[in-house]
C-alpha cells in the first residue's frame, strides 16, 4: 500500500515538473536537455533541502558530546553526502519499487541457523533493507525475513501485532523456535511492543539500529498515531518503559546508534537502559544501514545468537 502510494505521488511529482519543463520551453525557449537536467535538479535538490533541514534541528537539539567525538567541516560534509545519497536511494528506488529492490522472502524450508527478521520503521517498507541485506547475504547469513507491515499510520501496538504473525510463520515455516530481530528507527519500539504484548518465547535476542527508545524531537512533525507514539515523553513511551519494567527478564538487546544522526535526537534517545550499547559517529540515520562499522557490530551479534556462520 505505501509503495503504491510513493509510485504515485513520485508520478505526480515527475508530471508537475514536465508541466514546468513545457512552459519554460514555450516562454523561456529552454530545450530537452535543459529540461531533464533541471528535472534532476528538483528530484535531488529537494530532498537535499529536507536533509539539511533535519540536520539543522538535529544539530540544535542534539546530544552533548564529549571531546573527541567531533567530526569537523570535512566529515560533517561527507556525513551529509552519504545521506543525501542513501536518502535518494530510498526515496526514489527502494521504497516506492520496493518488489524491484528487494527479493522474495525464503521459500519455506527448515533453517539450520536461527532466522533474522528485519523490522523497518516509520514511512518505510520491506525495500527500505536493500543495502544491509545485500551485505549480510553477501556473508552468508540466512535465512533473513523482510516483512512488510500493512499499518502506515496505526498505533504502535497494531505493528507489534502484526510483526507477531509474521513470526509465527516464520517459525513454522524454518522450524526454528526463535529469530533474532532486527530493528532500523521505529521497528526497534515495533520490537519491544511485541516482547511486551507477545513474550519473548519466540526471540533470541533484539538489536536496534537508530531506534528512538525514549522519543525523537522530529516526531512532531510526523503524521499518524505511531508519530504521536515516538514524541519525547509520549505516554506510550512511558507505559513501555514502566511495563519492562515490571516484566523484569527481557532478551539480550544491543542498540546501535550514530551520534550524529539527523532524524532521530536528542541523538542520545537510542541509548537504552539495559542494553548493550554501540555508538558510531559521521553517520546519518538512513546512511546507517550501508554503515560499516555497523555491519560489522551486527555480524558479531548475529553470530553469537546462531545466526550466522562462524567468522
Amino acid at each position: 500500500m505505501l509503495a503504491r502510494a510513493l509510485r504515485t505521488a513520485q508520478l505526480l511529482e515527475l508530471a508537475a515538473c514536465l508541466l514546468a519543463g513545457a512552459w519554460l520551453h514555450a516562454s523561456r525557449g529552454w530545450g530537452p536537455l535543459a529540461i531533464a537536467l533541471g528535472i534532476l535538479a528538483w528530484f535531488a535538490g529537494i530532498r537535499l533541502v529536507l536533509l539539511l533541514l533535519s540536520s539543522l534541528l538535529a544539530w540544535i537539539f542534539r546530544t552533548p558530546r564529549a571531546s573527541g567525538e567531533g567530526i569537523g567541516i570535512v566529515g560533517t560534509v561527507r556525513m551529509l553526502l552519504g545521506e543525501w545519497r542513501a536518502l535518494l536511494l530510498a526515496n526514489l528506488v527502494y521504497l516506492p519499487w520496493d518488489g524491484l529492490a528487494v527479493r522474495p522472502d525464503p521459500a519455506p524450508a527448515r533453517a539450520e541457523r536461527v532466522p533474522v527478521v528485519l523490522v523497518h520503521g516509520y514511512y518505510a517498507n520491506r525495500g527500505y533493507f536493500r543495502p544491509l541485506l545485500s551485505r549480510l547475504e553477501s556473508l552468508g547469513i540466512g535465512p533473513i525475513f523482510v516483512p512488510t507491515c500493512d499499518a502506515v499510520v496505526a498505533p504502535l501496538e497494531a505493528f507489534a501485532d502484526e510483526l507477531g504473525r509474521h513470526i509465527e510463520r516464520i517459525v513454522a515455516e524454518t522450524g526454528q523456535p526463535r529469530v533474532v530481530l532486527v530493528g532500523h528507527s521505529m521497528g526497534g519500539l515495533i520490537a519491544r511492543s511485541y516482547l511486551l504484548r507477545h513474550g519473548t518465547h519466540r526471540v533470541e535476542r533484539l538489536v536496534t539500529l537508530g531506534s528512538p527508545h525514549h522519543g525523537t524531537v522530529l516526531a512532531r512533525l510526523g503524521a499518524g498515531t505511531n508519530a504521536r507514539q515516538m514524541q519525547r515523553g509520549s505516554a506510550f513511551l512511558e507505559r513501555l518503559e514502566r511495563d519492562e519494567a515490571k516484566a523484569g527478564s527481557r532478551v539480550p538487546i544491543l542498540s546501535i546508534y550514530s551520534r550524529h544522526d539527523n532524524m532521530v535526537f536528542p541523538q542520545a534517545t537510542s541509548r537504552l537502559e539495559g542494553a548493550r550499547i554501540v555508538a558510531l559517529s559521521g553517520v546519518g540515520h538512513v546512511a546507517l544501514l550501508r554503515s560499516a562499522p555497523l555491519l560489522e557490530a551486527l555480524v558479531a551479534e548475529l553470530r553469537a545468537a546462531g545466526a550466522a556462520p562462524p567468522g
